[in-house]
């Protein structure tokens, strides 16, 4: 009988032990948490500040009255299709360039002038794409392809600064 009590009072202190030692390792954990914290929060710049370092006005979104500002054009919006995969599938896409602020009149220009033809180009870019492609975050390669088209259809590798998506629905 005294050894049943000796027993269960091992187990009692053994017990109590091992949730000492979660409740530190917890306790440390929380802390080291907090820390990482408060490093994180002192390393990461203000972006107000960073704008104001480089010159430009906070919340504006570009350094000063820069006179390389870029213009956005609209180029196409269409509902080309693509079966690389085996199956068909149908998208509806809006695609835009960028371009220097003063270029912007002649863009506009050539885009009326070349409606058809540009929206051919991007019918034949989504409907060649590789299914993997069409679904890349940024669409880094289709835009990089829908560029090269449009700059040989301009014929002036110069005027557009970059491609914009900013619609690709199934």
């Amino acid at each position: 009988m005294a050894d049943d009590i000796d027993v269960q009072a091992g187990n009692e202190r053994k017990g109590h032990g091992r949730m000492i030692q979660c409740l530190v390792i917890g306790a440390l954990m929380v802390v080291e948490g907090v820390g990482v914290f408060f490093v994180a929060n002192s390393l990461n710049a203000d972006p107000n500040a960073a704008m104001a370092a480089e010159g430009g006005q906070p919340g504006t979104g570009s350094a000063g009255g820069e006179p390389n500002a870029l213009a956005e054009v609209e180029l196409a919006e269409c509902r080309p299709g693509n079966s690389t995969s085996g199956k068909y599938i149908s998208f509806n896409i809006r695609v835009s360039a960028l371009v220097a602020s003063a270029d912007q009149q002649r863009v506009e220009q050539l885009v009326k002038q070349k409606r058809a033809r540009i929206q051919d180009r991007v019918n034949y870019v989504i409907r060649s794409a590789q299914i993997r492609q069409l679904y890349e975050p940024g669409f880094e390669t289709v835009k990089r392809r829908l560029k090269h088209e449009m700059d040989r259809l301009f014929g002036d590798d110069t005027l557009i600064k970059g491609i914009l998506i900013p619609e690709l629905l199934q």
